[in-house]
């Protein structure tokens, strides 16, 4: 995942301009997310993708980019459905669900660094 990620990303990035000018068909035909916050914040998704992929790729932070790109990946896949790009909408429609099995499969506990803290100073 973190690797697909990376690659679609860094092509986005090559393409730039082809992607900003998808984004402006996009909104051009959103109904619901026709919103200028969204709108002004869209050119970054690029360079979110590449983060949250190298991130995951490195296993770093795993479990919080994880929780992070649940509600990221679902933005996107409504927005995506409401502008009638189904094709897309189903990719990240995968990546949101394959982010809640990676999570749920590794079993995080939502503690995990808070206790990993109070068992430092319980050894000093």
């Amino acid at each position: 995942m973190g690797m697909s990620l990376v690659l679609y990303s860094v092509y986005n990035v090559i393409k730039y301009r082809r992607f900003l000018d998808r984004l402006d068909h996009y909104f051009d035909q959103a109904s619901i997310f026709d919103i200028g916050f969204i709108e002004a914040l869209a050119p970054l998704v690029p360079f979110e993708e590449f983060v949250i992929g190298i991130f995951l790729v490195l296993n770093i932070f795993k479990r919080k980019v994880l929780i992070a790109s649940i509600p990221l990946f679902g933005f996107f896949t409504l927005f995506l459905l409401d502008v009638n790009q189904i094709s897309c909408a189903f990719i990240y429609a995968i990546f949101c669900v394959t982010a809640i099995i990676l999570l749920k499969k590794d079993k995080y506990d939502l503690y995990a660094d808070r206790n990993s803290a109070d068992s430092f100073r319980m050894i000093q």
